[in-house]
């Protein structure tokens, strides 16, 4: 599948506001599916203007994916709109699919279909990032959440920093953490245990 990699304000936009343009150089043909990957460099000043122009409140950035593919979206129209190529493309029809990381790139590229998974039903409930730069170990972090496999209503968060996965968790399944009655208090009890 054809994928592209867009500014993470720009991508929240598309899947929870309804954008419907994305402005590039190259053409593509119509209709296609894209794949949209979220790009990986994004500061929270940059959300912040994001917000202002477009009068949107977002959430902040360490809660916009970084670094995946998170939907599907068809292009309807590639439009060319100056004499220097550049053209408006037409989006419609924003599908989220089981995010996944993967390297962006600055052009269209392609993303081979099995990797393509439409049901979002997989994603966790929240995710965060972050980066580590005291203590071992450090490096870059990802915490996300899950109904608890075994309490109805409770949640488990997953970790990992550096490459590592925390493991040692509940019965049944090492890689959860905790039982917690709310999404967000398993969130934050799997961003402290990093930091402790």
């Amino acid at each position: 599948m054809k994928a592209i990699t867009v500014k993470a304000p720009l991508v929240w936009a598309i899947f929870n506001a309804g954008h419907s343009t994305l402005y590039r150089n190259e053409h593509i043909d119509c209709p296609s599916e894209l794949a949209i990957h979220v790009g990986k460099f994004c500061t929270q000043p940059d959300v912040e203007e994001f917000s202002r122009k477009s009068g949107l409140i977002l959430p902040p950035r360490d809660r916009l994916f970084l670094g995946q593919v998170i939907g599907v979206v068809d292009v309807v129209r590639c439009q060319r709109i100056s004499a220097n190529y550049s053209r408006v493309w037409h989006i419609a029809n924003p599908r989220p699919i089981k995010r996944f990381c993967w390297q962006g790139q600055s052009q269209l590229y392609e993303i081979p279909n099995g990797e393509i998974d439409f049901d979002a039903d997989k994603n966790p409930i929240l995710e965060e990032s972050g980066c580590k730069f005291k203590g071992n170990p450090r490096g870059e972090w990802w915490v996300t959440v899950w109904r608890h496999p075994h309490v109805e209503n409770h949640y488990s968060f997953s970790a990992s920093i550096a490459g590592g996965v925390m493991s040692g968790g509940i019965p049944g399944d090492t890689l959860l953490h905790g039982c917690y009655g709310d999404p967000e208090e398993a969130l934050q009890a799997g961003i402290k245990e990093l930091y402790s």
